[in-house]
């Protein structure tokens, strides 16, 4: 845990971190406010507005706060000429491959935690939390969850966490590789930017095999996982948006998380010994 803590000392002191705070944090306030008045207009509808704030716009923030927060992890020692320090000590390498892990699995949480009560709060008061534990008659992602209201929310919340792993263990192997915080952060922000464009403009537009063919990289893509789309449905191999279904979109951004990271120990400890 000590060595956690002196991890997160240093990412404390990168400027890009802070500033993306402020601006996901004005973010979303903006987008709060602009929800309020529909919320208290349509009070039936209100839970069913509410589960579609990852959709629209919390996956997005969660990405940009990850690719943000992240993607200098890997790279500080490289870029600050420090990296033969780690190889003096004893086990150096091992402990600091498991810190900075350690680091960015509590990140993700912290993330999604604050994100999910800022969101949850804020729209919950604005409607005094009417109907939070009735039956969810209305759902966005599936035909029907036998779940509240409320429940339901906190579960997309969870399934945005595997989501925010998913991609987090993308964004070290990239920062392990390039030994570049600006590359990492270019190119998996522009990733970012692509997935946004092809789920709210080109899905609609893309017919054929082209459109299969995105469709199906999407869909298994860390982002299709955190705007919460692939647990829902794949044509291809039977997810339809039933609930009891639910567990083989799970089961596989699982497995993707174990072998990312199974992967990136590879790379680290392979980097430790050049």
């Amino acid at each position: 845990m000590p060595l956690i803590w002196n991890e997160a000392r240093k990412q404390r002191a990168f400027r890009e971190v802070w500033v993306g705070y402020l601006l996901a944090a004005l973010l979303l306030f903006v987008f709060i406010y602009n929800d309020s008045g529909s919320l208290t207009v349509d009070l039936k509808n209100s839970w069913y507005l509410i589960q579609q704030d990852i959709h629209r716009y919390v996956g997005a923030l969660t990405a940009f706060l990850l690719v943000i927060g992240l993607s200098r992890l890997m790279c500080y020692e490289t870029e600050r000429n420090t990296s033969g320090l780690i190889g003096t000590a004893t086990h150096g390498p091992n402990l600091t491959w498991g810190a900075k892990v350690g680091l960015s699995i509590l990140y993700c949480v912290v993330i999604v935690l604050v994100l999910g009560i800022v969101n949850l709060g804020l729209h919950g008061a604005l409607i005094g939390f009417q109907d939070a534990f009735m039956p969810a008659s209305n759902c966005v992602y599936f035909e029907s969850v036998p779940l509240t209201n409320i429940t339901f929310c906190a579960v997309q919340y969870v399934f945005l966490l595997l989501g925010a792993l998913y991609f987090a263990g993308f964004i070290l192997i990239v920062a392990t590789i390039s030994k570049n915080t600006v590359f990492t952060i270019s190119f998996c922000g522009g990733l970012c930017l692509a997935s946004l464009g092809y789920q709210f403009v080109l899905s609609f537009r893309l017919n054929g095999m082209l459109g299969q063919i995105c469709g199906f990289i999407f869909r298994f893509s860390f982002f299709g996982f955190m705007q919460l789309e692939s647990y829902r449905w794949s044509s291809i191999i039977g997810w339809t948006g039933q609930w009891e279904n639910v567990w083989k979109p799970v089961l596989f951004v699982l497995s993707a998380i174990i072998f990312e990271f199974a992967v990136l120990w590879l790379l680290w400890r392979r980097k430790a010994k050049t």
